[in-house]
């Protein structure tokens, strides 16, 4: 698993509070569906919360985009949800821009005690199959639009 290093915001969870960023995923660690703890082998951008919940939007194989997880990793599964983002192969190899409403997710997803958004780092795991994942972020963003605080400009 590598957690890269989170990096710390001091955000309000408040309405229109989004995260944005770009990702171009190569080839994805796993061809099997990442929700059973066997399988769970993933990339993905994560926001944690002042409650200690995260969420964690990936990039799935063969999960449908939108689906819900808890965590299958045993303690994991008491603090993080996956969102997948995107599912397939189809856009492999191409820069894609996306956007999060945070805020929203947390409320509908988590409905949580939570009031600030206090990180965001990225998560690659290749640990159960030892598979071989690639992926490059850039353009990291969080926050309200137009008051967004940059974490990654590349």
């Amino acid at each position: 698993i590598a957690l890269l290093p989170r990096h710390a915001v001091r955000l309000e969870l408040q309405h229109g509070l989004r995260l944005d960023w770009q990702w171009l995923v190569q080839q994805l660690p796993s061809d099997q569906p990442e929700d059973l703890l066997l399988n769970h082998d993933y990339l993905s951008i994560a926001v944690q919360f002042d409650d200690g919940q995260d969420l964690t939007y990936l990039w799935s194989n063969s999960l449908p985009t939108g689906k819900v997880f808890r965590c299958p990793i045993p303690g994991w599964d008491q603090v993080e949800t996956h969102v997948v983002q995107r599912t397939g192969r189809q856009q492999l190899g191409q820069w894609l821009s996306e956007q999060r409403d945070v805020y929203r997710d947390y409320r509908n997803i988590i409905q949580g005690p939570a009031t600030r958004v206090v990180a965001v780092w990225l998560i690659a795991n290749s640990l159960f199959n030892r598979g071989f994942g690639r992926c490059q972020f850039r353009h990291i963003a969080i926050g309200p639009e137009h008051r967004q605080q940059r974490i990654l400009v590349v």
